[in-house]
């Protein structure tokens, strides 16, 4: 081993050092943006979680820089270039041997670790960071149980909290009523709020949660202050008579201190349950409606879907082939398990499957922005909706056009209209996916009940799937009528099994 390399390896481990200090000093320096104030991520996540998402991120950039340093730009040239000549004591050497071979490597070693620790929402290596945190659910928890905290209705929780939230007041600010009133009132704002205080107070009292509330990012401090001053305002507002503008001031400062409290009990939340039942079970104690938008396996789901359209085509084009030989036309047979089977199954995957995936992007992205609950979204299906018709309508107009009309060029927009009932059939089966997965089904569902309405779902999106291709094979001649009656039946399988395997699991179910 030659001193070259000795001092080149040193070099590679002091840069790997660096590598791994700038990118755990990146990742925990990612805010989480909740409410109006914005939050360290460390606080929102368990401690094996975070963890391992720190240890990924800094794995992912020292395999970087290695193979950026080792393979890509190597820069043991320049290394080995200034060890020989400082030991001949060559400088005019060593400033001629400086080129652009020597010195990009370095240049670009030197921008790596720059680019680490560069806070820009442009930087590249930032967007692998945020990739991570969402991996590891980091800010997506954090942000499903603050925003469920917020939606909160105190008509849920039990009679008995709030018997005890009244009891610890030091100022008497609570009647057994206030619980009930609408969201929008003074009193039940401030139920909300001691509601919240008190469970807050549950987890001040143990000594492994100290380091959340020495934060000064989590305000710990300034909510105390504010929820003494704001008991002594609600009290006196009460007994004063009723005055306008005192109870919009009021009611803003009553929603600042509730999103300070959400902020502060969701990262407690989080961070102190030892499973993700655990955490909604408390959100759900504390009258949070949980939705049910986390799917498990999502992309098992997408695996499922294509299999199913696969088989969908198979099993529809087979049958509808044995039924026009056997029955309807058997002096003008067709030939089975024929090369256009494949063709059928490359051109349904776009046709429906891709749809459905980008619901569950769609979905994922949704419902992470959104702040309030409900059990149904009829916007969203309505959205998807008009998303399965666009792509899949483009998908038919590019692929007939190509391959069964033959044009090599045409006029996009005029096709797109006429193929628009070809998007029918998968825009209705995207808005019934994103439906059923607001309709999850338990873990312990009897696997009788399960074949039942999955045979049912089966029969009546068959008949769905029969009326809609018969109105868009209308138009085909007299010559291939076989044909219009193969995809009919081809239909009825295809949407009929993706709807009856449109059947979702949550973690919270």
């Amino acid at each position: 081993m030659t001193v070259e390399f000795i001092i080149y390896f040193a070099v590679q481990c002091l840069g790997t050092g660096a590598t791994l200090f700038l990118a755990y000093r990146s990742f925990q320096k990612r805010r989480i943006q909740l409410g109006d104030a914005p939050t360290l991520p460390q606080y929102f996540s368990r401690r094996s979680a975070y963890w391992s998402g720190i240890a990924l991120y800094c794995a992912l950039m020292v395999c970087i820089y290695w193979l950026l340093t080792w393979q890509w730009l190597s820069l043991e040239p320049l290394f080995t270039l200034i060890v020989s000549n400082l030991r001949s004591s060559e400088w005019l050497d060593l400033l001629q041997g400086l080129d652009g071979g020597t010195l990009i490597p370095l240049i670009v070693a030197g921008l790596f670790l720059f680019f680490i620790d560069w806070e820009n929402r442009l930087n590249p290596l930032l967007i692998l960071r945020d990739s991570v945190h969402d991996a590891f659910a980091i800010p997506t928890k954090a942000a499903q149980v603050y925003n469920a905290l917020m939606a909160s209705r105190l008509s849920a929780v039990d009679d008995h909290i709030k018997a005890q939230i009244a009891d610890r007041l030091l100022v008497q600010s609570i009647d057994s009523g206030d619980f009930d009133k609408s969201g929008a009132t003074v009193e039940y704002k401030w139920a909300h709020n001691c509601l919240l205080f008190d469970r807050i107070q549950h987890y001040a009292d143990q000594s492994s949660y100290r380091r959340f509330f020495n934060e000064p990012s989590l305000k710990w401090g300034e909510i105390c202050i504010t929820y003494n001053a704001m008991s002594e305002k609600v009290a006196i507002w009460k007994d004063a008579e009723p005055h306008y503008t005192k109870t919009v001031l009021l009611i803003k400062d009553l929603d600042a201190l509730t999103g300070l409290l959400c902020r502060l009990l969701a990262s407690l939340i989080v961070f102190g349950s030892a499973s993700e039942n655990e955490m909604w079970d408390t959100v759900k104690q504390l009258g949070g409606k949980v939705h049910e938008s986390h799917l498990k396996h999502t992309y098992k789901y997408v695996l499922i879907f294509t299999a199913v359209t696969t088989l969908g085509v198979i099993l529809g084009r087979e049958i509808s082939v044995a039924l026009h030989n056997s029955i309807l036309f058997p002096d003008k047979p067709l030939p089975h398990f024929s090369y256009t089977t494949l063709r059928w199954i490359a051109y349904a995957i776009p046709m429906y499957v891709l749809p459905i995936a980008l619901v569950f992007v769609a979905r994922a992205f949704t419902f992470r922005q959104q702040h309030e609950q409900s059990d149904r979204y009829y916007g969203f299906y309505m959205a998807m909706m008009i998303m399965g018709a666009i792509v899949s309508t483009t998908t038919a107009t590019v692929v007939l056009e190509v391959t069964f009309y033959h044009r090599e060029h045409f006029e996009f927009l005029s096709s797109f209209i006429q193929h628009i009932r070809w998007g029918i059939l998968p825009a209705l089966i995207s808005g019934y996916v994103a439906y059923r997965m607001d309709t999850p089904i338990a873990e312990a569902e009897a696997p009788v009940k399960l074949l039942l309405s999955g045979v049912l779902r089966f029969l009546g999106w068959g008949a769905v799937a029969v009326i809609f291709m018969l109105y868009a094979t209308d138009d085909l001649p007299v010559e291939v009528s076989n044909l219009r009656f193969i995809l009919v039946g081809t239909a009825f399988f295809v949407i009929g099994l993706l709807a009856a395997f449109a059947c979702f699991k949550t973690t919270r179910s």
